[in-house]
């Protein structure tokens, strides 16, 4: 008998956090789910994996990345729906319950994504991130939602979502080749075509976030040249590609007025009276504030590059 849902999982770096992300997917309260891990060039079978191996079916998809890796096993079932999350990510034990009552409550959705929270064991460092992400959240459309009202939203990470198996297949799935957002990618093409998305906030999943300042900011840079790909290929059509226009105008108005004295404050008050909002909307957490400016300089970087450039 056909499962109603496939839960599926690209992998590529077996982390610390990957025994309890295994231990998760099996403690699911559904009564017809499967579990497919699709192995992205790991160097060795983890432990969980095998301890779990007559529990869930392993697929190897040659270090193509984690779009093909998830089209594979959207391929390989016949489940109504596909459940994703990532790696790095502690699924809540009600999470496919809650996912499949977004379907419930708007039959017509092609997909309904969740909430994104701090894992009980998380460091430091990605306490702060956390704490950043969700702040940008109101231009990033990343970990905005709040309350438990489902509702329609424009987009829905892939470390927590679940589409139609029909519609998923439909569309061609997640665009190969690139990553991070394909999430993005798909779901504008799914909206384009008057598809409706949608979020339930009570469907969680326990996020692992970059753990030092290195990786964070890779991730900020591979965020920002993925958007600039985007937005060379389709425009502009998110918020956050607005951003580096906006900055653009804002510091040549504000060098203009340096230069030519029009500004009755001078140019240095208005840097300072900017950085003072911030540390205000950060509520003078002089980490967060840190880790944003780093993340705005390395996020450009990326945006510039990939509207330039592409990929």
């Amino acid at each position: 008998m056909d499962k109603q849902v496939c839960v599926i999982v690209p992998v590529k770096r077996a982390g610390r956090e990957f025994t309890n992300h295994i231990r998760s997917l099996l403690e699911l309260d559904h009564h017809s789910y499967e579990i497919i891990i699709v192995d992205d060039g790991l160097e060795e079978i983890p432990e969980a994996l095998k301890q779990a191996k007559d529990r869930l079916l392993v697929l190897k998809s040659q270090s193509k990345g984690p779009s093909y890796a998830r089209n594979l096993a959207a391929k390989s079932t016949q489940a109504q729906y596909l459940a994703f999350t990532d790696s790095d990510c502690i699924v809540a034990v009600d999470w496919l319950k809650e996912l499949l009552k977004g379907f419930e409550i708007f039959p017509e959705a092609a997909s309904c994504g969740g909430k994104q929270d701090i894992p009980a064991d998380a460091t430091f460092f990605e306490r702060k991130v956390y704490k950043l992400l969700k702040k940008a959240g109101i231009v990033a459309e990343y970990t905005q939602y709040t309350g438990s009202k489902i509702s329609k939203v424009n987009h829905n990470p892939s470390c927590n979502v679940m589409y139609k198996r029909s519609v998923f297949l439909e569309e061609g799935g997640f665009l190969e080749g690139l990553w991070p957002g394909e999430d993005v990618e798909l779901d504008y093409r799914l909206k384009k075509k008057g598809n409706i998305i949608v979020c339930n906030p009570r469907a969680v999943v326990y996020h692992h976030r970059p753990k030092d300042l290195n990786s964070f900011l890779r991730m900020m840079y591979r965020y920002g040249d993925v958007q600039g790909v985007l937005a060379r290929r389709y425009g502009f059509f998110r918020k956050v590609q607005i951003v580096p226009l906006a900055a653009l105008a804002v510091l040549t108005a504000l060098l203009l007025g340096y230069k030519t004295d029009f500004l009755i404050i001078r140019t240095e008050l208005y840097f300072f009276l900017l950085l003072l909002l911030l540390l205000i909307y950060f509520a003078f957490d002089l980490f967060v504030f840190f880790l944003a400016l780093s993340a705005f300089i390395f996020w450009h970087c990326g945006f510039f590059k990939g509207i330039i450039k592409g990929r």
